[in-house]
């Protein structure tokens, strides 16, 4: 067979892919093929689309009206079809390429063929077919099983089966609206084969916040518009597959999404009539083996009465709390937590402090709790320490996530953190939660973030739990005016951003000073007749054994760098917090010490003379003492191209030399007046952009701020 497929293509808001589902088109076995790319700005489109398609007949860009839905998109390009068949292809996706030649040696005399779906996060994959293994199934009663992702990607359909039947898309609904052209097509076909081999690569949406795929809409947005598709399809003419499939998909969103959301009663308002219309259509059969408490949630929600609804959902929630709170210890901190605690009264003097996830007493919220303890002793502090330290003004100190910690972040005034929150973590209103971050940044944060290379997680979900994060920050404070815009963007913030400089860097201005310096010294049994070397690298993003553990290559040679210099310096490694394995020194005794664990950082770079880093944002900080910085990066174009990426441009903007092995890195020591005068004009406008807002007095303005 050799007859002409359209592939339709709507392309908005997915510009950045649309390169690669084209490739994927082109690299195509069988090439009878037009593709039909809508846009609702065919120009700017164009300026981003390969040479090679614009100037291939079989690509044909066509202008839509702004504004509509993908569903009205997709029957502009089934009426500007030529086809004898259509295909349809989302722009951020990507087929294998025996797609088309597939599709096309199985759909025989049938109308309509698909082919299996996979998901990814990456934009290349590869298929190998061994012999024999190209298998096709056919779909007679349990058809409606091929449309488990309420979509019409990867069909195959007969252009004139769809201009027999007069077949479009529901141009109303932003989402679900491929249900309303599948399933009068579904309720005509008898049959439909399905090919095993031929796959559709699915991309995984990577920007749940800022440009979500249909499928990650807000529950704003999909909940009416289930209903209404559900509302519209649900027929008394409908077969009993399509009912089921309809029946059992509406009580599914209900158990899954709604139930959810309803854990908040006052969500229920939103969305209860539109629940009552919906759920009054269901087949009573569809019901029968059914769990009781929906059971019982179907009955309140067809008796059309709020108030029961309400109750009943709340009390549902509490049984549900209850059943999980007996079942362990964990259950039961989270029970009191959620139902004790939170109801108790916020205690207005009480403050909880929290650094590195209890880790340390150190940066921001240390500085913040001293100039406090000094000049808002009518206050109650709180610190979150994982292990027992000694902090000034002997506050009260409590595990995370034990139950005393429950307690005192539910009652608690204000939370003061310089990272995330746990995601059980209720903000209630009442509560001012202070956040201080961490660093200037140089790789790219959260939301501006393509890709997320960490284990456990992926960008989808790691952009909703830090979003969900970000939404309960009352205050949020900026080192500088480049932070502050990066911030905004990339945290989703709204609220008040505290323009103060950081309250950690207070003590490089106010106690720089050659006394203050060498009581360190002393106090670390530190020498104070030999310089110090200061390495702190980042960790990488994908480099890790499993969730929660991290490793790192130390890729500098510390013999060489002892035989060298060990007569003048010292050299001290500070590993990123994440990082878990542990250094051998065994030999550089006296020259190399491990400060990974180390508190505070910022006292740290008052003792060294010279910073060595990489990708680390400490470079911000330690650049308001003015001493040399060298940059050891020696795998940038890995690091710059497949992890995080960088906001500057670290050849043009950095204060110091990049370098790229180690004896770089020994020749800049070697030569350290020399480097330092080399890089003195970029140093000092480095300083201007990045260091100014430190004065020494920002922990009091942060307090000024945001206490009463």
């Amino acid at each position: 067979m050799n007859k002409l497929i359209s592939v339709i293509t709507p392309a908005e808001k997915n510009e950045q892919y649309i390169n690669t589902a084209l490739e994927s088109l082109k690299n195509q076995k069988y090439t009878n093929f037009e593709v039909l790319i809508l846009h609702s700005d065919i120009d700017s489109l164009k300026r981003v689309v390969d040479d090679e398609y614009l100037n291939d007949e079989r690509y044909r860009f066509i202008n839509t009206p702004v504004g509509i839905y993908v569903g009205a998109a997709r029957n502009i390009g089934i009426e500007e079809a030529k086809g004898d068949y259509i295909y349809f292809l989302d722009s951020d996706d990507y087929i294998s390429e025996n797609m088309l030649q597939l599709m096309t040696d199985n759909i025989g005399e049938f109308p309509i063929i698909r082919g299996r779906m996979k998901s990814t996060d990456f934009s290349t994959s590869s298929v190998v077919i061994l012999p024999g293994t190209n298998k096709t199934k056919m779909y007679s009663t349990n058809r409606y099983n091929l449309l488990r992702t309420e979509s019409a990607i990867n069909f195959m359909i007969s252009k004139k089966f769809i201009d027999s039947m007069n077949l479009r898309f529901s141009e109303q609904f932003k989402t679900y609206s491929d249900l309303t052209f599948m399933i009068p097509l579904m309720e005509i076909v008898e049959v439909i084969p399905y090919s095993y081999e031929a796959i559709y690569f699915r991309r995984r949406g990577n920007d749940p916040i800022n440009n979500p795929s249909l499928r990650q809409s807000s529950l704003k947005q999909l909940t009416p518009d289930l209903f209404g598709v559900y509302n519209y399809l649900r027929t008394d003419e409908l077969s009993e597959e399509g009912q089921k499939y309809l029946d059992d998909k509406l009580l599914n969103f209900y158990r899954k999404r709604l139930v959810a959301e309803f854990k908040d009663d006052s969500t229920i308002e939103r969305y209860f009539s539109g629940l009552v219309e919906s759920i009054n259509k269901i087949d009573p059969e569809r019901l029968k083996n059914k769990d009781f408490i929906l059971k019982n949630d179907v009955k309140v929600i067809k008796s059309n009465n709020i108030s029961n609804f309400r109750k009943l959902s709340n009390f549902n929630h509490f049984l549900r709390d209850i059943k999980n709170g007996i079942s362990s210890k964990k259950g039961r901190k989270d029970l009191l937590y959620k139902r004790v605690f939170n109801n108790m009264k916020i205690k207005d003097d009480l403050v909880v402090f929290e650094s590195f996830q209890g880790k340390s007493y150190s940066d921001s919220p240390k500085y913040i709790y001293e100039y406090m303890l000094k000049h808002k002793s009518n206050y109650k502090f709180i610190w979150v320490m994982n292990e027992r330290t000694n902090i000034p003004g002997n506050p009260e100190t409590v595990k995370r996530f034990s139950l005393k910690y429950y307690y005192y972040i539910a009652r608690a005034k204000y939370i003061v953190s310089n990272v995330r929150m746990p995601n059980k973590y209720i903000k209630r209103k009442e509560q001012s939660y202070l956040q201080t971050w961490h660093g200037t940044p140089l790789k790219r944060l959260a939301g501006d973030m393509s890709s997320v290379h960490m284990p456990g997680t992926n960008a989808e979900r790691y952009k909703k739990n830090f979003n969900r994060e970000t939404d309960k920050w009352d205050y949020l404070i900026a080192p500088n005016q480049y932070s502050s815009d990066i911030f905004r963007r990339a945290f989703w913030f709204n609220n008040t951003m505290l323009q103060t400089g950081y309250p950690r860097n207070d003590i490089l201005t106010n106690y720089n000073d050659e006394d203050s310096i060498n009581r360190l010294k002393r106090t670390n049994a530190l020498p104070t007749d030999k310089k110090i070397i200061l390495y702190a690298p980042t960790w990488r993003d994908d480099e890790y054994f499993k969730v929660g553990k991290y490793k790192f290559d130390l890729s500098l040679d510390l013999h060489k760098m002892k035989a060298q210099f060990g007569d003048e310096y010292i050299i001290l490694l500070r590993m990123h917090y994440l990082v878990a394995s542990n250094m051998d020194l065994t030999g550089l005794e006296g020259f190399a010490y491990d400060v990974s664990k180390y508190s505070d950082v910022s006292e740290l770079y008052l003792m060294s003379d010279i910073l060595i880093t990489d990708y680390s944002s400490v470079f911000f900080d330690y650049a308001n003492l003015k001493r040399p910085i060298l940059f050891y990066t020696y795998d940038i174009e890995k690091y710059q191209g497949q992890l995080r990426g960088f906001y500057i441009d670290m050849e043009k903007e950095l204060p110091g030399p990049l370098l790229m092995d180690n004896d770089d890195v020994m020749n800049a020591i070697e030569n350290i007046d020399e480097v330092s005068e080399k890089y003195k004009d970029r140093y000092n406008e480095f300083y201007e952009r990045f260091c100014s807002w430190d004065d020494g007095r920002s922990s009091e303005k942060v307090v000024d701020a945001v206490f009463e």
